[in-house]
This record gives C-alpha cells, sequence and structure tokens, in this order.
C-alpha cells in the first residue's frame, strides 16, 4: 500500500502543482479586466471571480506543498524500512570434544579401560568437491528447403481495343437553328500568338503530334450539341461531343493529339451538328510516310 501510495504522490503533486499555476495565471487575467474593462459591473464581477480564482490556486499549491512533504517522509520511512537487522553468523564447533572412556568388552580384564588422555584425536579427511559439466549431445538434423517457382502466366498481346465515339452521349434539348453553319477554314500543326495557323496545309510530317483545325461559325445556339470526330482510312480513331459554349458567330480552334505521334496514312475530321448523323462539314490531310 505504502508502495504504490508513494509511486502515486510525486504524480498527483506535479498535476496539482500544474493546476494551481494555470489558475494563477486566469486569476492575474481577472485581476487585469477588472481594472481595464470599459464597464464598472464587468470590472467588478472580473475582480470577485479573480480572487475565487486566487484562493482555490492558493488552496491547490498549499496541497501540493503537503504532497511533496509527503513524498520526502515516506521515502525517509521507506529507505529506513529496507535496512533490516544485520544477520548474525553462527560458527559451527568443528573441533571434537573430549571422548569418554569406553569399557572394555572383556569383563575379565580389569585393566581394559582406556584413558581419556591416551586416546588419539580422530582425524578429519576434506572431502574435494569437484564440479562435473554436463554435456548434452544435440545433434541437429539438418532442415533442407525445396523452393519451386511457378511459371508466370505467358504474357499475351491484347490488342489496342476500337475506338468508342461516347461512352454516355451527351443529351441536348436545344434544337439547332437551320441556317447554322460551323466549318473548318485551315489545318495546321503550328499554332501563332493570335491563335491563327502560320503555315496551313493539308499534308504533314510523320510524327506530327498534334493538328489544329481553325473553324467559322455562325448562327449557333447556345448548349446546342456538335461533335468533332477524326477518321483514319475511315475508321474513327478519336473525337468528342460538347454541348456549344462559345459566341453564336465567330472564329476558333481545336485540336486533335497524339504522343506517340500520328501514324501515316489519309485522315478525315468531321464536323456534326445535333443529333444529324450526315457531317455538316468535312476536312481531309495527309500525313506522309517516314522517308
Amino acid at each position: 500500500m505504502l508502495d504504490s501510495l508513494h509511486d502515486i504522490l510525486p504524480i498527483v503533486s506535479g498535476g496539482v502543482f500544474g493546476l494551481a499555476l494555470l489558475l494563477f495565471l486566469v486569476s492575474l487575467r481577472l485581476f487585469r479586466r477588472s481594472r481595464n474593462d470599459t464597464f464598472w459591473r464587468r470590472r467588478r464581477d472580473a475582480g470577485q471571480r479573480g480572487w475565487r480564482v486566487f484562493l482555490v490556486a492558493a488552496t491547490l499549491a498549499v496541497f501540493s506543498g503537503f504532497s511533496c512533504a509527503a513524498t520526502l517522509v515516506m521515502n525517509r520511512f521507506l529507505d529506513d524500512s529496507d535496512q533490516g537487522p544485520a544477520a548474525v553468523s553462527v560458527a559451527e564447533n568443528t573441533e571434537p570434544g573430549p571422548l569418554s572412556a569406553t569399557p572394555a568388552s572383556n569383563t575379565n580384564d580389569p585393566d581394559n579401560n582406556v584413558a581419556p588422555g591416551d586416546l588419539s584425536t580422530p582425524s578429519i579427511t576434506p572431502i574435494e568437491l569437484r564440479e562435473s559439466p554436463i554435456v548434452i549431445d544435440v545433434t541437429s538434423t539438418p532442415v533442407v528447403l525445396i523452393v519451386t517457382s511457378t511459371p508466370g502466366a505467358t504474357p499475351t498481346e491484347t490488342p489496342f481495343p476500337t475506338f468508342t465515339p461516347h461512352v454516355t452521349p451527351l443529351i441536348s434539348s436545344v434544337t439547332p437553328n437551320p441556317d447554322a453553319e460551323i466549318r473548318i477554314t485551315a489545318l495546321d500543326d503550328q499554332i501563332s500568338d493570335a491563335m491563327t495557323p502560320i503555315n496551313p496545309r493539308a499534308t504533314f510530317a510523320p510524327g506530327t503530334t498534334r493538328i489544329y483545325l481553325f473553324v467559322e461559325f455562325r448562327n449557333m445556339a447556345q448548349g446546342v450539341l456538335w461533335k468533332r470526330m477524326l477518321y483514319r482510312e475511315g475508321e474513327a480513331i478519336d473525337g468528342s461531343a460538347y454541348l456549344w459554349g462559345l459566341e453564336t458567330d465567330g472564329t476558333g480552334y481545336f485540336f486533335f493529339g497524339n504522343n506517340n505521334g500520328f501514324a501515316p496514312g489519309h485522315y478525315e475530321i468531321r464536323l456534326f451538328l445535333g443529333e444529324n448523323p450526315t457531317p455538316i462539314n468535312i476536312s481531309a490531310f495527309t500525313i506522309t510516310e517516314s522517308p
């Protein structure tokens, strides 16, 4: 019980002392508010709370001091109790005492008795104790681990999936104007700072990674569905559907990109408006073979 109390008291003392310091700081803040607050009533309330908190903090500090003193007393008491009485060693008398005379076995010889002084002192032969080492022969059986490797699955070449234009088709409630028009005016693999083509043409070198299409549009309606598709040798390889968000009339540009470079062949860019499956404009270009 004393040991457990001796272990707990320092923790309790430290915690109480820390709480007392915190309350002292709170009381100082309340005293400062009681002098600097604008309203008299709040200054009075702050002063009263400050005194109450100060008294509680002082009580906790006194309790912490008593706890520290009790800890010191218990330390002294436990140190004294640990020192037990000194062990008293009792030496065993190993010397043989005087032996009494032994009566003779023959009763007819009266002088057969031997006086004690004539007896020889018995000799004690010491016994030498030796430690015999115990040898334990542990025969270890070797463990052979056989690790077999399972060959992985044979890699199979998966062809590139066929381009799917729209996984989730966009739906627009806006009907295109009958005279709406969007057409491609130029193709280029570069664009100037003024957002215009630099060298418009229809034939591009192998390894071209981006094709810009510059368009002109008029009578377009906000939110109308339109699509731009890229075909190679008649097969769709790229494209997206959008809801129109530009002005009604004007010009702009879009592009198709391929990080690995477009493969040689004949390409077509087709523009669609609304749900009409017939393209509203088509522009063709060619990627030449490597020399």
